[in-house]
């Protein structure tokens, strides 16, 4: 089965074309749309034979990256060549409340959904959207399926869910915690258990743009640092993570801030880039903090730093012990300096990695932890694509 996967994140589309077989997969086109928003903005696309064409897409935003993706797979060159031979579309969505969170067909429930909550999650809603509106339009005939964030996150306790809100309240809107990055969490759960005995407790960091920690007990999602929104847990790009509720209406009535003026400051004018007042992506960071001494680049790296090394501290005394912390994500998969500053002086919880081991390993799966360490520490790639084209199979093995 030909299947397509669409991830349109927040400052990112990635998109897979699978081959998809009961027992097995081929890869034959992959593409990462990066830097949305900025100059700098570009495509990545890979081909089975190992060959990256890169192609400068300069401010390009999530409409004009959509359809210049739709154009690339068209073009006589792209590895499908025809995309009405795509059998399916699953696209990855975040926030449809508890009314939508298991893999389904979209239609219009689905959509309304959406809508209904995308004045909290911003950041993903509306693009996940417009991937829809647009894979209907050129692929009316094709099954369009929604792989949703939140369904690995089902299994958490109640306990673990409920906020200390009015009952009544969050029982009329859905109000709990729901959970986000689930494709990524899922695939880190599946991969170590094949990857080593050390399985039973594992602390996976999601750490891109957008971040979350996720404790996983036995295969499942037990706890995770996001909440209702992809907004809360440890601070990320442009988002400010946890911070005490009361300073909202606080700016309210100091500043006269409307509604949508708040959405914007929690979407995209805090987090790192607030802190540091340059930058959002922690790469950059990095070089103004050690090139040129940017006191304020440090600090956001710092809290940055603190704040995953809390939940990690967090979800240890929570699962009582942890067997494997994973680190994975943009950041997770490519820094090494950020992975051993979280993981300094957990030596008590028996976290120790190999320096070298540590600084050799970029993108790519392995093992980092210290052999003196109780706790084994990996870097493992995530495959968001490959889970929402596997739950899209799957889904449509079962209707057929």
């Amino acid at each position: 089965m030909l299947i397509m996967a669409v991830n349109s994140g927040g400052s990112s589309i990635k998109y897979e074309v699978f081959d998809i077989r009961e027992n097995s997969f081929r890869s034959l086109l992959k593409g990462n749309l990066k830097r949305l928003y900025r100059k700098d903005a570009h495509l990545e696309q890979k081909t089975p034979d190992g060959k990256t064409v890169r192609k400068e897409i300069p401010h390009a935003d999530h409409e004009k990256g959509l359809k210049f993706i739709v154009e690339e797979l068209s073009s006589p060159q792209s590895a499908i060549q025809d995309i009405s031979a795509l059998e399916a579309v699953g696209i990855k969505l975040i926030n449809a409340g508890k009314e939508f969170t298991s893999t389904c067909l979209i239609d219009q429930k689905v959509i309304e959904a959406l809508q209904n909550y995308s004045s909290v999650t911003m950041v993903h809603n509306p693009p996940a959207l417009l991937a829809i509106e647009i894979f209907r339009k050129i692929l009316p005939q094709t099954p369009l399926v929604g792989v949703f964030e939140t369904s690995f996150h089902r299994s958490i306790p109640e306990a673990h869910r409920a906020y200390g809100l009015p009952w009544e309240l969050c029982q009329k809107h859905g109000i709990e915690k729901l959970g986000f990055h689930g494709n990524s969490h899922r695939y880190i759960a599946e991969r170590i258990q094949a990857l080593t005995t050390f399985s039973k407790k594992v602390i996976s960091c999601h750490l891109g743009s957008g971040c979350s920690v996720c404790a996983i007990k036995d295969g499942k999602s037990f706890d995770i640092s996001s909440g209702f929104t992809p907004q809360s847990g440890t601070i990320m790009s442009t988002r400010p993570g946890d911070f005490d509720p009361q300073v909202i209406t606080f700016l309210q009535e100091k500043e006269g801030f409307t509604p949508q003026e708040i959405d914007q400051l929690l979407t995209r004018k805090s987090g790192l880039l607030a802190i540091s007042g340059k930058s959002a992506e922690m790469w950059e960071l990095e070089k103004l903090a050690t090139e040129e001494k940017d006191k304020r680049a440090e600090l956001a790296i710092e809290v940055f730093v603190y704040q995953v090394k809390k939940y990690i501290g967090a979800f240890f005394a929570l699962m009582n012990g942890v067997d494997a912390l994973v680190f994975t994500g943009g950041i997770g998969e490519n820094a090494p300096s950020i992975r051993e500053r979280i993981a300094s002086n957990l030596d008590a919880l028996g976290i120790v990695i190999d320096h070298e081991k540590n600084q050799q390993t970029v993108g790519q799966e392995e093992k980092i932890s210290s052999p003196d360490s109780k706790v084994e520490v990996w870097v493992i790639p995530t495959n968001e694509e490959l889970m929402v084209a596997r739950e899209v199979y799957h889904l449509l093995k079962q209707q057929k």
